[in-house]
């Protein structure tokens, strides 16, 4: 699954490239949420469960703005490092199984949380007010999960609401909340906040 993904991914950012010269920016970005993840349990007859929890995570990285300042609709390429909490090991009987079995689980509490190397392209939509001066924006991305120390590397998917603010005519600041979806043979959901500062070139 990881060599179609970064392909995909790869080709649509250096797609874009030859504009950057002419106009566009550059940004250092982070943001922190949470993500659905699953911990495994096992009942003494053999009888599995799953615990759906709600790990937080985290990510720090760069942006590439593609477009004009004064454009309502930027491109967007944005490549962070990024950490996911561990998993709280699973109490199958506040989970309401029957505490008449016993139940065993792998010690995730125990695991380290993953790192994991994302990569993701997009639109910078300009929904309401001045590109210039502060603006109603909406994001919508994709891209993935392409490196990980756990091997779970997913297709990712971004979209959400925030506002951007210019300062003057080369410094601006963006904020977001993002709903996020991260695929692997199943899609989980979660969310994330996004700040971001940005040096526009043009």
């Amino acid at each position: 699954m990881r060599t179609p993904i970064m392909a995909a991914a790869a080709a649509a950012a250096f797609a874009t490239l030859p504009t950057v010269a002419v106009a566009g920016g550059v940004g250092v970005t982070m943001g922190g949420g949470f993500h659905q993840d699953e911990a495994y349990y096992y009942r003494d007859d053999g009888e599995q469960g799953i615990d759906k929890q709600r790990p937080l995570n985290s990510g720090v990285g760069a942006e590439l703005l593609l477009g004009d300042r004064d454009d309502r609709v930027l491109g967007v390429v944005r490549g962070y490092m990024a950490f996911d909490a561990p998993l709280s090991n699973p109490d199958p009987v506040e989970l309401g199984e029957d505490p008449s079995y016993d139940y065993t689980f792998p010690d995730v509490e125990a695991q380290p949380g993953a790192k994991v190397g994302a990569i993701a392209v997009g639109i910078q939509w300009g929904l309401w007010g001045d590109p210039n001066r502060f603006q109603v924006i909406a994001t919508s991305l994709i891209g993935a999960h392409f490196w990980t120390t756990n091997n779970l590397e997913t297709a990712l998917f971004q979209g959400g609401v925030g506002a951007s603010y210019t300062m003057n005519e080369r410094f601006q600041f963006v904020g977001s909340l993002d709903g996020t979806a991260r695929f692997r043979k199943s899609f989980s959901l979660g969310a994330d906040v996004w700040l971001s500062a940005r040096y526009m070139f043009d």
